[in-house]
C-alpha cells in the first residue's frame, strides 16, 4: 500500500523523503528532491526538479534536521521553480472496510530551489505570493480526503466489482479520474514511478479526493451501525457559481457530485456487511451561462438545443456507462427566470430519444411553497416504479488472513440505475431531495441487515439529518461560498451590491485556484502577470463618477433646503405660536417690554429702525 509517514530531511542540497514504516515486501528507497537554483525553460515553464531515487538512505542522513509529514499532495511549478507540497497533520473521519479514512488538516508549501528571489522581478515575486496565496486557502478549505489502504475515488459497488483493492496494489493507476484531484501535481513522481518499476515510488502517490466524507456511530435493534455520506466533487469542470456551468463539449458538468450514503454492520463472526446508496448531481446539461453583473439574477443565455445535443449526448452516455440508467430530476421553476432552462432540456432530450434517460421535470419552489415537504412524496411516488428497481448495493467484506485490506463480495443486491438530481446551482433544493431520497431507501438496508420495524428513535432521526445537512454545507460552501460570502443575506434578508460585488471577488479567486491546482493554468515565467489588470473602459470611470456626483449635489441640496428653511421658522417664530381664541389678545401688552424684546410682528417701522440703529 502506500507509505502512512514520511521522514523529511532538509540538507543545502536536497529534501530528502524517507518511509518511517515500509513494508518488508518491498525495497525500502528514498525520494531526494536536489535544491538548485531555478532557471526558466525556453517556453517559460521552470525547471524540472531533479527527483533521485536512493537505496537504502545515506548514513548520515538521520544526522540531519527533520519533520514528521504523512504524505505527499505533489510539486506546484511557480515562477521562483518547484515547490513541495506535504501533509502536515491529518485527521481520521472514517474506516471502512478495514480501512482508515483521513481529512486534510495541515500542510506545508516548501520551495525545493535555492534561492532565486535575485533573479526574479519584483512583479514575478508578487505572482508567486498570490499563487501561494490560492494554493494555501484551497487546501486549507477543510474537504481533502485520502487513504493509505483503499481507493477512496471508487464508489463501494465499484471496489465490490474488483473484490477490493489487493495489498501491493499501485492505487494510483486505478483510480476514477474524475475524482483523482492531485494528479497532476503528481505527475512528477507518476513519471519517475513508470519509467522505474521495480522500485516502491508508486507508495509515495497519494490520491487526494475533493468533496464530503463523514460517518457516525449509531445503535439500531441492538445492533451497533455506522452511518456516513462519501461525496466526491469531479475535477473536471470545476470552478465557483456563475462562473462554471452548464457542460462542456467533453459532456462533462459544472458542480458534478457523486454522492453515496453507506450504512456498515458488523456481524458475530466479524463480517462486515455494507450498504451503498448511490446517486449524482451536476448542472443541467446543456450550453447555458450567466452574465455576471451586480444584479442579483444575472442574465440567462441558453444556447440553442441543437447545438447541446451532441454534449447532451456524450454526457449521459457517459453516466450510463458508469452508473446504468438515469433518472434525470430537474428540480428549477417552470415559470419565470429559470423556465427557458426547462423548455430547452425539455426539448433537447426529447431529440436524444434514449430510453435510459428518464426526464423528471419537478417545479420544487411550486410544489412546496410555504415549507411543505410532504410534498415531495408527490415526487418520490412519480419514480417509485424506478426506485424498487433500482434497488441498492450490498457488499460483504471478510479480514484477510494477515491483516491489511479485507477481501470484498458482492451481497445479493446490485444497484441498477442512479437518480440524477439538479436544481439551478445543484445545491439547497438538489439537497433536500437527496435526502428524502436516501432516507427512503434506509429502513430496508437496516431491516436486512438488522431486522427491526424499520423505526428511527430520536436520536437516530436526529444524526440522520445532521449528516445530511453537514454534507449540504460542505457541498455548498466549495462551489458557491454559502456562509463565508452571503453575510448581507444572513443579516438582511436579501442581497445587497456590495455583497454581489464581495462575492464576485471571492468566487474569481476560488476559481483561479480550482484552475491553479488542476494544471488548467501553467506559470509561464516569460509571459506578463496574469493579474495585470487591463484599462478599465471609460463607461466604467464616468458612470460610477457621474453617479456620485449626482449623491453630492443631491445632498448639497436637500443641506440647503433644511438649512433655509430651519433659520427661517426661528426668524419667524411667532408665526408658529397658537393664541388665544375667545378674548383676542392685546397686541399692545408688549409695549412694556424693551424694544429690544418685543415680538418683531408689533413693532412699528419707528421702533424697527430705532432697533436696527441700535444693532
Amino acid at each position: 500500500m502506500l507509505h502512512e509517514s514520511l521522514s523529511l530531511y532538509s540538507t543545502d542540497e536536497a529534501f530528502t523523503l524517507e518511509p518511517l514504516h515500509a513494508p518488508a515486501s518491498v525495497a525500502r528507497h528514498t525520494l531526494v528532491f536536489v535544491r538548485r537554483a531555478t532557471t526558466a525553460t525556453k517556453n517559460g515553464q521552470s525547471q524540472s526538479t531533479q527527483i533521485r531515487i536512493d537505496a537504502p538512505p545515506a548514513p548520515t542522513l538521520a544526522q540531519e534536521p527533520r519533520v514528521t509529514v504523512y504524505g505527499v499532495i505533489g510539486l506546484l511549478a511557480l515562477n521562483s521553480g518547484n515547490h513541495l507540497i506535504v501533509i502536515k497533520n491529518r485527521l481520521k473521519v472514517a474506516k471502512l472496510f478495514n480501512c482508515d479514512i483521513f481529512r486534510l488538516s495541515e500542510h506545508e508549501i516548501i520551495p525545493i530551489a535555492a534561492s532565486s528571489s535575485a533573479t526574479l522581478s519584483p512583479t514575478q515575486i508578487a505572482d508567486d505570493d498570490a499563487y501561494l496565496a490560492m494554493i494555501n486557502a484551497l487546501l486549507s478549505s477543510g474537504f481533502w480526503y485520502f487513504s493509505y489502504h483503499t481507493d477512496i475515488t471508487k464508489n463501494v459497488q465499484r471496489l465490490g466489482v474488483l473484490g477490493g483493492v489487493a495489498e501491493n496494489s499501485r492505487i494510483w493507476e486505478h483510480t476514477d479520474e474524475r475524482f483523482f484531484w492531485n494528479k497532476h501535481l503528481q505527475a512528477p513522481l507518476i513519471n519517475l514511478a513508470q519509467s522505474h518499476p521495480d522500485t516502491d515510488i508508486s507508495a509515495f502517490i497519494l490520491p487526494i479526493v475533493n468533496g464530503f466524507i463523514s460517518f457516525k456511530q449509531l445503535s439500531y435493534a441492538s445492533a451497533k451501525i455506522s452511518l456516513g455520506i462519501i461525496s466526491r466533487r469531479s475535477k473536471f469542470r470545476a470552478g465557483t457559481r456563475y462562473n462554471r456551468r452548464g457542460v462542456d463539449s467533453d459532456g462533462n458538468v459544472a458542480n458534478y457530485v457523486e454522492t453515496e450514503q453507506v450504512l456498515s454492520v458488523t456481524t458475530i463472526d466479524g463480517v462486515q456487511r455494507v450498504a451503498s446508496y448511490l446517486q449524482t448531481r451536476g448542472s443541467i446539461p446543456l450550453y447555458w451561462s450567466q452574465l455576471i453583473n451586480i444584479r442579483y439574477q444575472p442574465k440567462l443565455v441558453v444556447s440553442d438545443g441543437n447545438i447541446s445535443l451532441q454534449a447532451y449526448r456524450k454526457h449521459f452516455h457517459g453516466q450510463i456507462a458508469q452508473y446504468g440508467p438515469q433518472i434525470a430530476v430537474n428540480l428549477i421553476n417552470k415559470k419565470g427566470y429559470e423556465s427557458p432552462l426547462g423548455v430547452a432540456w425539455a426539448e433537447v432530450n426529447a431529440k436524444l430519444n434514449d430510453k435510459n434517460v428518464r426526464y423528471i421535470h419537478f417545479d420544487f419552489h411550486q410544489e412546496c411553497k410555504g415549507n411543505r415537504w410532504d410534498r415531495l412524496s408527490k415526487l418520490v411516488g412519480e419514480i417509485e416504479g424506478d426506485l424498487i428497481i433500482q434497488g441498492y448495493t450490498t457488499v460483504d467484506a471478510t479480514n484477510p488472513p494477515v491483516g491489511g485490506p479485507m477481501s470484498l463480495h458482492l451481497g445479493p443486491k446490485q444497484q441498477t440505475s442512479v437518480v440524477r438530481t439538479n436544481c439551478m446551482d445543484c445545491l439547497d433544493r438538489t439537497n433536500v431531495v437527496q435526502s428524502v431520497l436516501a432516507r427512503r431507501v434506509l429502513p430496508m438496508q437496516l431491516l436486512e441487515f438488522c431486522g427491526g420495524d424499520g423505526q428511527f428513535d430520536a436520536e437516530f432521526e436526529s444524526a440522520f439529518k445532521n449528516l445530511w445537512a453537514d454534507h449540504a454545507d460542505a457541498i455548498s460552501l466549495v462551489y458557491s461560498g454559502t456562509g463565508a460570502l452571503k453575510t448581507d443575506f444572513t443579516r438582511t434578508g436579501k442581497r445587497t451590491a456590495l455583497g454581489t460585488l464581495a462575492d464576485g471577488a471571492n468566487s474569481v479567486v476560488r476559481y483561479d485556484s480550482f484552475d491553479l491546482f488542476l494544471g488548467n493554468f501553467t506559470v509561464n515565467s516569460l509571459a506578463a502577470s496574469p493579474f495585470t489588470e487591463k484599462p478599465a473602459p471609460l463607461r466604467a470611470i464616468l458612470l460610477p463618477a457621474g453617479l456620485a456626483a449626482g449623491l453630492v449635489i443631491l445632498l448639497l441640496t436637500v443641506l440647503l433646503l433644511i438649512v433655509v428653511s430651519y433659520r427661517g421658522i426661528m426668524y419667524y417664530g411667532t408665526d408658529f405660536v397658537d393664541r388665544p381664541h375667545l378674548v383676542k389678545w392685546n397686541v399692545l401688552e408688549p409695549e412694556i417690554l424693551p424694544i429690544s424684546e418685543r415680538p418683531s410682528q408689533i413693532l412699528s417701522h419707528k421702533e424697527d429702525f430705532e432697533l436696527q440703529k441700535n444693532k
